[in-house]
């Protein structure tokens, strides 16, 4: 139900009478939270985001289309502020946050969420973090912020976004683009703390963001460039807002309840209130980080697959057909599309029958596996179109499926899984995480290993780093 109401004082039935608005409570909880608020478990699962973050934007920097986009970023030039990590060009705020966000958001690979907890536990959040982590530390470079200064706009920023996401019903039908509204707000809500706005300021540029939010996932369906832009121009429209903020531009006064604000505008089914709960108690900040690119919801037929190839010894040639039971909804669905050969790229990072087929062929998963050089090969086509999707289990667990291989000779290869690997309650470890920078180090060559060495221990003593800037630096292309 859209929210209508004028009065001030009570912007949604929601918030007490005698609670300041939504706007207010967020801002303060942005600038005001103390570094020594995060205990040891927060502090180290926003450090692994970073970790798997920024390993994820060096191994999306060449990434189909990112080129393009770096081009165009240059021909524009302007003012040296902060760094485009691997490729080392020195650019405006805004350009160096946004292609930032845009290559770590290539692969569908960067950690998803921060998962939301308590009451809100379970509730769909997307990728704030592909926003957040790269903005921060473009924005702490410019500032020369510590360490630790770093870290608490990676926690406060991912912590507002994903609030901002469950604030809302998420409907792949219905919404805007999550990752162009949620990851918009906490990107915000991180520049405006690290940039030392004060209170106002800051909802002021809330009030600014309103006019600049968008996205849709129709990219996802036509399997384009575009899917990963809405986070990438959250970052911008972050920058944006906040300097604009600072030299007196002004935005609505309460972009979030007001009658034409927030929620009455963009909410598919709004519930502020869902952005309140527990708020400065509970922190969401852990991250689900993914092992393979491409989209969660091809996670668990991958693992499925895997599991058969490492189980059985066969031959392409010898598979006859591949079934995936899933529940209905994964129907008619953007994950149950096949691989064009004119888009083979983007559309692979968002097909489950890519997935599974590519693991059929290769008998495992490597980043390359997801690029145009590997996804135009005929014979993989071909098993791709083997691979359908039928509607067998229950509704409720959206990524439960069992996979089954037929074989030419009658025998059948089965897997069943119902958690993926580092969702949620089937979380990663630091190890897994750290052996996935190297993976997109080595993948992306373009950064030194020396270099990305020293750039990973500085991650691991962050609170000691008076100087992020130099961190910034560290990961780029040699010379």
């Amino acid at each position: 139900m859209k929210l209508q109401q004028n009065d001030p004082t009570d912007m949604t039935k929601s918030l007490p009478r005698e609670l300041p608005l939504l706007i207010d409570q967020l801002v303060d909880h942005a600038l005001n939270t103390r570094f020594e608020s995060f205990d040891h478990e927060v502090v180290e699962a926003a450090r692994m985001r970073l970790v798997d973050t920024l390993g994820c934007t060096i191994g999306g920097a060449n990434a189909s289309g990112n080129l393009a986009f770096l081009d165009l970023i240059r021909s524009w030039g302007g003012t040296s502020q902060a760094t485009i990590l691997s490729h080392g060009d020195r650019v405006p705020l805004q350009y160096a946050a946004m292609m930032n966000s845009l290559m770590a958001r290539s692969f569908d690979f960067e950690v998803a969420g921060p998962e939301p907890e308590g009451v809100n536990a379970g509730k769909m959040v997307g990728h704030v973090c592909s926003t957040t982590e790269p903005t921060a530390l473009s924005v702490a470079e410019f500032t020369g912020a510590s360490g630790k200064e770093l870290l608490a706009a990676v926690i406060l920023g991912g912590d507002i976004g994903a609030r901002m996401a469950v604030a809302d019903e998420f409907n792949f039908d219905q919404s805007f683009e999550v990752c162009g509204t949620a990851n918009a707000f906490g990107a915000t809500a991180l520049v405006g703390r690290l940039m030392g706005l004060n209170h106002q300021q800051l909802v002021n540029a809330f009030g600014i963001l309103l006019n600049l939010m968008a996205g849709s996932f129709q990219s996802l369906w036509d399997g384009v460039h575009t899917f990963k832009l809405p986070g990438a121009m959250a970052a911008f429209n972050a920058v944006l807002a906040v300097q604009l903020s600072l030299r007196g531009f002004t935005g609505a006064k309460d972009p979030l309840t007001s009658q034409q604000g927030y929620f009455a505008l963009y909410g598919n089914n709004p519930k502020p209130e869902n952005a309140l709960a527990d708020l400065g108690r509970v922190y969401y900040v852990k991250g689900m980080h993914k092992l393979h690119p491409s989209c969660y919801g091809n996670h668990n037929p991958i693992e499925s697959a895997l599991e058969i190839v490492r189980s059985h010894a066969f031959d392409l040639a010898d598979v006859e057909s591949v079934t995936l039971e899933v529940p209905p909804n994964r129907i008619k669905h953007f994950l149950n599309q096949n691989v064009e050969a004119d888009d083979c790229q983007p559309r692979s990072l968002f097909s489950i029958p890519y997935g599974v087929a590519n693991v059929l062929m290769r008998k495992e998963v490597r980043i390359e596996h997801y690029t145009d050089e590997y996804t135009r090969v005929p014979a993989l086509l071909d098993l791709v179109r083997k691979v359908r999707l039928v509607p067998n289990l229950p509704l409720g667990k959206n990524h439960a499926g069992k996979l089954t291989v037929i074989l030419k000779n009658g025998q059948s290869l089965s897997a069943y899984r119902e958690s993926p690997l580092g969702w949620k309650d089937n979380p990663v470890t630091a190890g897994q995480v750290w052996d996935k920078y190297w993976r997109n180090i080595d993948f992306s060559a373009t950064v030194s290993r020396e270099n990305a060495a020293t750039a990973l221990g500085m991650l691991e003593r962050l609170e000691e780093v008076r100087d992020v800037a130099s961190l910034a630096s560290c990961l780029v292309r040699a010379g």
